[in-house]
């Protein structure tokens, strides 16, 4: 068995106190929290990764997992008491004031919460203004949770990020390394309407820019509907591949281990979904290459989307199965090294 997770993700619920444009679920306030993850259910779900032994962390997002107001409090709780590390990801729409966050933080920091990721950025500020998110990265940094800002780039951008990063609270958190403020693409979807653009430099194809995908495999996803993925990347909905089955009346482990192992999976794993499509260039050479993309779910969905591409790893796809998993396995064997030494959890993007 190839699927070795230390992450659960829980996208809790599709809906969101924000409508962002290209939001990569289509989360909004109009879809109703009948749209979620069972509380009941997310409970079992947080036992049930107890018990596999590579399973480190949880992390809660959405949509907005902060909706689920108290009982956000009480699943932070039930995975700390069962020995996991937890991270919730927001869009700190309810830091009003540094009052309302110490009260919601700090709720959460008692129950054990690690780590807080806030997304932010053009599309976000329609919604949550950046204030917000100055109060909350400062709360959540005085009260000693790893903090991670993560704030959209495009070409349009219009976002001050020099009012988070030039704040001058905020600032020495940063140089003192309890503040990581992150950039990150902000890729377009199939139902997004603000066209935007990226500089070409940010090409998935520029070859400092590939990398292995360090999610897929490593990663279980809950999604609202209760499907478990193996991944927990922008577009693993839309590709029905990731999806391992339904978790609502089976258990974690039952679904991982009647999955059969996927050699693209290890593939994208180690190599990225990029190099994948350049092999497919090397038997097809005048296959066009998503090179407008900017990001790896990007160039992940075009891969499994794609016929031409698909056909030619159904023929081809041998020629590399024992050079990538072998990599794969020596990935596994360098992790576990790694592990002995260094502590379980750190301030991750999700």
């Amino acid at each position: 068995m190839f699927i070795r997770p230390h992450t659960l993700s829980l996208i809790t619920t599709h809906r969101c106190t924000a409508a962002c444009d290209h939001c990569c679920f289509g989360c909004t306030p109009d879809i109703p929290m009948s749209r979620s993850i069972p509380v009941e259910r997310m409970r079992g779900l947080i036992d049930e990764a107890a018990t596999m032994p590579s399973m480190k962390v949880v992390v809660f997002t959405g949509g907005e997992c902060f909706l689920f107001g108290r009982d956000l409090v009480e699943l932070v709780g039930r995975a700390t008491d069962r020995g996991l590390a937890t991270r919730c990801v927001t869009n700190g729409y309810w830091a009003r004031t540094r009052k309302a966050a110490r009260k919601r933080l700090g709720e959460l920091r008692e129950a054990g919460l690690g780590e807080l990721n806030l997304s932010t950025g053009s599309f976000h500020a329609r919604y949550v203004p950046a204030e917000r998110i100055v109060h909350a990265a400062a709360v959540a940094v005085e009260l000693g949770l790893g903090t991670l800002v993560n704030a959209e780039v495009y070409a349009e951008s219009d976002f001050d990020i020099d009012a988070i990063t030039e704040h001058e609270e905020l600032a020495g958190h940063i140089r003192s390394g309890r503040l990581r403020v992150q950039r990150n693409v902000w890729m377009t979807n199939d139902w997004g309407e603000q066209p935007i653009s990226h500089d070409e430099r940010a090409s998935r194809f520029r070859e400092e820019n590939k990398t292995g995908c360090d999610t897929v495999l490593n990663v279980l996803t809950v999604t609202p509907d209760q499907d478990l993925v193996a991944c927990c990347g922008l577009t693993q909905e839309l590709i029905p591949e990731l999806h391992l089955g339904s978790v609502a009346d089976r258990s974690l482990t039952e679904v991982v281990e009647r999955t059969p192992d996927d050699f693209l999976k290890i593939w994208i794993h180690v190599e990225g979904p990029e190099r994948v499509l350049e092999f497919v260039k090397r038997h097809v050479p005048d296959y066009e290459l998503p090179t407008d993309s900017v990001h790896p779910c990007q160039t992940c969905l075009h891969l499994h989307r794609d016929e031409t591409a698909r056909r030619v790893l159904r023929e081809h796809y041998r020629s590399e199965e024992d050079r990538v998993t072998d990599l794969y396995l020596a990935g596994i064997a360098s992790q576990a090294v790694r592990n002995r030494t260094l502590p379980a959890f750190s301030t991750a993007e999700n």
